[in-house]
């Protein structure tokens, strides 16, 4: 039988351990450069978000750029968190499971509609 990507989450949540769903919903993970700090939930939602004084003196896409880069690494550390809590209730590798209530991804071949050819 495949499980899909939320059983797991939801064994976890369900789990007999007490406090497991609390242990999950704990996860945070941070990083910080350039005179910016971010701080992460499992989610990936920004929870913190700090600055110094010299970063604010960077262009706003130069900023954003820094927290996007910064969030993307503390998601995966929180990922990685979540996976080590989760342990045997998830796949051996992310995206091992198979998915029969969805079709597969497109590749980026397909992702320009079919209709624009129509559009002359």
């Amino acid at each position: 039988m495949t499980r899909t990507a939320v059983e797991p989450a939801d064994d976890a949540f369900a789990a007999p351990e007490p406090g497991y769903g609390a242990r999950l919903a704990a996860i945070r993970a941070a990083a910080a450069a350039d005179g910016v700090a971010v701080v992460v939930d499992l989610h990936g939602a920004l929870v913190d978000l700090r600055f110094d004084r010299w970063a604010l003196n960077r262009s706003p896409g130069e900023l954003a750029g820094v927290i996007r880069r910064l969030a993307a690494e503390a998601g995966a550390d929180a990922l990685r968190q979540g996976r080590e809590l989760l342990g045997d209730l998830l796949p051996d590798e992310p995206g091992t499971a198979a998915r029969p209530d969805r079709p597969p991804e497109p590749d980026d071949d397909s992702l320009v509609p079919a209709t624009w050819a129509t559009w002359s």
